[in-house]
């Protein structure tokens, strides 16, 4: 086929590979402004002081992260749906890396190349990292699909997965948690994400028409990151008496260590020390119909 579908993802540690996954996400030179000797440095640093506990996270969730194998189904069932398309798949920061398939695409006789990072919400963190790589390869016929944070077929599949999950709740209280940012990004680069962010799950709520509130986990660092946090946000909500609190995390389109060891495994045990008595987390629908469909419409559009 002369038509591909590029999907790209963020990636996650292997067993084994720990330090090469966070040597690839620290020498990023969108997420660390360094010149490259001394980000080469930092990376390397980081790797060494954090593989260990980057290893005992991926033990408590059983040995590895399904995001790899959950964006490899998206591949297939895209497949069966875009019957012109062939649709391959890259991650940022660990095996198969976007650069190194990149290459490989420059050698094909490509008519059309677009690229879907998978990333609901613009931020210069993802979409203008996979951005800076393509430009950088200079990958002809190239083109990006758009953000698809209000999409109607990514709006409504969180939808039927958070109306499962609420499903039996007096008083649910939606939280949704959104992988935060360094605020020097965000103010360096007038970046959209938050308010992209915001406008999600003000429609989700919209349509629902339960309380919410947005937080932002997964901060690292001493640097200042997006607030409010996720875990602050919990100990707020248990004293305001919310009792039955829904987490929806509602940046990312797969399963990975942020659902299933911070938000599953953390968040669940903080809200049950401060007092809430039910803690559910929606499922990732990443195999919903809806958002497959968002996706494909998105992907003819440029054609």
């Amino acid at each position: 086929m002369s038509k591909l579908l590029l999907l790209v993802n963020y990636g996650g540690p292997s067993f084994g590979r720990e330090r090469e996954y966070l040597k690839n996400l620290f020498s990023d030179e969108v997420l660390i402004p360094l010149p490259k000797p001394l980000r080469w440095l930092f990376a390397n640093f980081i790797a060494l002081l954090r593989y260990k506990e980057t290893r005992q996270i991926l033990e408590e969730m059983g040995g590895e992260s399904p995001l790899k194998e959950q964006t490899e189904r998206q591949v297939l069932k895209l497949s069966e749906i875009l019957k012109d398309h062939r649709v391959d798949y890259a991650m940022l920061y660990s095996k198969p890396l976007l650069e190194s398939k990149l290459k490989e695409l420059q050698k094909e006789d490509l008519e059309e190349i677009k690229i879907l990072p998978l990333f609901p919400q613009y931020s210069t963190a993802t979409w203008g990292s996979v951005e800076k790589k393509v430009s950088k390869i200079g990958l002809k016929n190239a083109q990006f699909l758009k953000p698809f944070y209000k999409c109607k077929g990514f709006l409504k599949g969180w939808e039927e997965a958070i109306k499962e999950t609420v499903e039996g709740l007096n008083k649910p209280f939606l939280l949704f948690s959104a992988h935060s940012l360094p605020l020097y990004l965000v103010e360096r680069y007038k970046d959209p994400y938050p308010e992209q962010v915001e406008e999600t799950a003000h429609l989700l709520a919209e349509s629902l028409n339960l309380p919410y509130r947005v937080s932002y986990q997964s901060k690292l660092g001493p640097i200042r990151w997006l607030e409010p946090s996720t875990d602050w946000t919990i100990k707020e909500l248990a004293k305001e008496g919310v009792e039955e609190l829904v987490v929806i995390p509602i940046s990312f389109v797969s399963e990975n260590s942020e659902t299933l060891w911070e938000i599953d495994l953390n968040y669940r045990k903080l809200a049950k020390e401060v007092g809430i008595k039910t803690f559910r987390r929606v499922p990732i629908p990443y195999l919903s119909e809806d958002w497959l469909n968002c996706w494909a419409s998105l992907t003819e559009q440029l054609s």
